[in-house]
């Protein structure tokens, strides 16, 4: 439950500060980093720093704050399925993001939303 809700708001509140407060991916990716990294354990903070990976993307890919959340909530799902794959080789949070997010403007195209 802390992966999902955890992706989800690092998404979204990354969203939030990189286009509605207008500090830009780097900033905004930077301070969920730092935040994420103080507060929780390192695993978590790890999770919660690689989902804001999805809140770092163009208002042409993530257009709104809801798809940046539900963005973030696929990747929490993902990387609880995921968890035993891959597991010790690198470059799997950034896939893992990279997979949520084309899976949401997959369902977006379908649906025309």
């Amino acid at each position: 439950m802390k992966i999902l809700i955890g992706s989800t708001l690092s998404a979204t509140i990354t969203w939030y500060i990189n286009h509605e407060m207008g500090y830009g991916a780097v900033v905004a990716n930077g301070f969920i980093g730092i935040l994420a990294a103080t507060l929780f354990t390192p695993k978590l903070a790890g999770i919660i720093y690689t989902a804001s990976f999805i809140g770092m993307s163009s208002q042409t890919i993530i257009a709104t704050m809801p798809i940046a959340g539900f963005t973030g909530f696929i990747a929490g799902m993902i990387i609880i399925l995921s968890k035993d794959i891959y597991v010790g080789f690198g470059g799997k949070g950034g896939t893992s993001m990279a997979l949520s997010t084309q899976l949401v403007r997959l369902f977006l195209s379908i649906f025309r939303i």
